[in-house]
């Protein structure tokens, strides 16, 4: 038998063989368990989380039109600026589930643990096992992906059909696979995207040019190119018609509310992104930015600097991979990041949730940037170090939104208003849509007091309209007069004034002052409302006791 230059003996080829391969599948399965186990810690924070925070303005309408009889759905739905795939999967889940908060939420929740099994997939495929598996782990632990996958919107559908779509542009933009039923697959989740949220469009855009660069203008890929846009045309045709509509439906509301800031008799003045000066969109769409790539929200300036550090390190060096060497990973989250960038900067969107979309690109960005100095020996331990940072980075900002204590607003208001309600008392709601948060959380305590909003009811209101759902009427001081009017002849002896969102447009004060000339106005003092940055944002309770 041979001995190595050791003089020990060496043993069998088989046996060799066989401890390497034990030792390779150990260091295999070592980067799939860490993964299994931040996606178990992630699903149980987020379904313990199910009943930590209010629904919010939006998802209660979300919950509204999951209420709805079906053959309602086609009304409120042509007037609501999203596309309507998510609120028909909503409602479908609600006869399923039920809608309650916490049956709401679950559906979001399930999407975005979805996504997250798809988004390992996806960076496994691109970046190997090991680091595909801390991208996977950056998804999992994003501080962002946690506050939106508790909301009961469209949000987690949007990135669980682009991580699909992704793995697909993948295989025939990068891996240039031919099979035909790839491009079948990629025009369907393609209009799926666009019929989820209208942002698809941009994504659509942006991976239309990855594609054309990473196809090298060959005459062969284009063609595969061109077919996939003529079958995503196709299939996105039937929702172009309605996205035209409501464009117009909302430039003419934008349009009324600009001629009421010229109207001295208005009373509703828009203060929306679009009426934002530039200098606040370009530092609301900054904090938006950097919400969405985890930086942790440190109080300290150093302390937010010694955090922000090595996240923009691995920025810099996607960057770079992009720009100098040519990476496919990294030009792919520049061009969608350029290409998102410029929609929500055209379109005023300058919300965290608008972003969302570059959460996957940009973990396998950072990813791939520290994959890459990794392979450079001299860089090894600092890119070893920059990742350990980012990952207790992405840790530390989900475990901060998981653990956050949140206020119960409207359930303080119900109950407050339930105690001392009385038969024949009306309820107003001085701005229309508030009548939706309040009926959701009135239906799930069982009270139905009467109630009507300020000019009129939300619900006369779009049932007046053709097509619009959200928004209102401009209100004009005639309006005040007429409904001050109207309330003291019908009679009641007490009404309770609901104050919801005086920073927005609506004419909280002058409603409140023309009551209190028709008898004595007390606030009721309610909790605190945890989650109200601003005192304008939280929510207020008066009663007017009529003379």
């Amino acid at each position: 038998m041979e001995s190595n230059p050791r003089g020990t003996k060496a043993l069998p080829l088989g046996e060799r063989l066989g401890k390497l391969g034990l030792s390779i599948a150990s260091t295999a399965k070592s980067p799939l368990i860490l993964f299994l186990l931040v996606l178990l810690v992630s699903a149980i924070c987020k379904l313990s989380a199910l009943n930590s925070r209010e629904l919010w303005l939006d998802e209660t309408y979300s919950a509204f039109v999951a209420h709805l009889p079906f053959a309602e759905l086609p009304r409120h739905l042509a007037g609501e600026y999203n596309p309507p795939l998510f609120y028909l999967l909503l409602w479908a889940w609600v006869r399923v589930v039920g809608d309650a908060q916490a049956q709401l939420r679950l559906f979001s929740v399930v999407l975005n643990l979805c996504s997250i099994l798809g988004m390992y997939v996806l960076a496994r495929r691109i970046l190997g096992t090991r680091i595909g598996s801390l991208a996977a782990v950056l998804f999992a632990f994003s501080p962002m992906l946690f506050v939106y996958s508790l909301e009961v919107r469209n949000y987690m559908l949007t990135i669980l059909v682009f991580v699909g779509l992704l793995i697909v542009h993948w295989a025939i933009a990068v891996e240039r696979r031919e099979e035909k039923w790839l491009i079948a697959a990629y025009g369907i989740l393609a209009a799926l995207l666009f019929f989820i949220n209208y942002i698809g469009i941009f994504i659509l855009i942006g991976l239309c040019i990855h594609w054309t660069i990473a196809s090298g203008f060959v005459r062969g890929r284009i063609a595969r190119l061109c077919a996939a846009g003529i079958l995503i045309i196709l299939l996105i045709s039937p929702g172009i018609s309605p996205l035209l509509e409501r464009n117009a439906l909302k430039a003419q509301m934008n349009g009324a509310l600009e001629v009421s800031h010229r109207n001295p008799s208005a009373l509703s003045f828009g203060v929306g992104g679009q009426h934002l000066t530039k200098s606040e969109q370009v530092t609301g769409l900054v904090k938006s930015a950097t919400a969405m790539a985890g930086f942790y929200p440190a109080a300290s300036p150093l302390f937010l600097l010694l955090c922000a550090l090595p996240l923009a390190i691995a920025l810099a060096g996607a960057g770079y991979l992009a720009l100098i060497k040519g990476d496919e990973i990294c030009r792919l989250f520049c061009v969608m990041t350029l290409a998102i960038g410029i929609g929500v900067v055209a379109l005023h969107l300058t919300a965290t949730r608008y972003l969302l979309p570059l959460v996957p690109l940009l973990v396998l960005a950072v990813a791939r940037a520290i994959q890459y100095w990794q392979a450079k020996p001299r860089w090894r331990s600092a890119s070893l170090a920059v990742g350990t940072m980012i990952l207790c980075l992405y840790a530390a900002g989900f475990f901060r939104q998981a653990f956050m204590p949140h206020g119960r607003p409207w359930h303080n208001l119900i109950g407050t208003l339930e105690q001392n309600y009385r038969p024949g008392d009306t309820v107003v709601f001085d701005v229309l849509y508030a009548q939706v948060p309040f009926d959701y959380f009135a239906r799930q305590a069982q009270f139905q007091p009467r109630e009507t909003g300020f000019p009129l009811s939300i619900y006369d209101w779009w049932d007046k309209q053709k097509n619009e759902a959200w928004g209102g009427p401009v209100i004009l001081r005639s309006d005040l007069g007429e409904f001050a009017s109207g309330l003291s002849a019908s009679g009641p002896k007490t009404v309770w004034l609901v104050w919801y969102e005086s920073y927005y447009y609506d004419p909280h004060d002058a409603l409140l002052e023309r009551l209190g000339q028709l008898g004595q106005v007390t606030e009721f003092r309610l909790p605190p409302d945890r989650d109200a940055t601003d005192p304008k944002e939280a929510l207020r309770l008066f009663r007017v006791s009529l003379k």
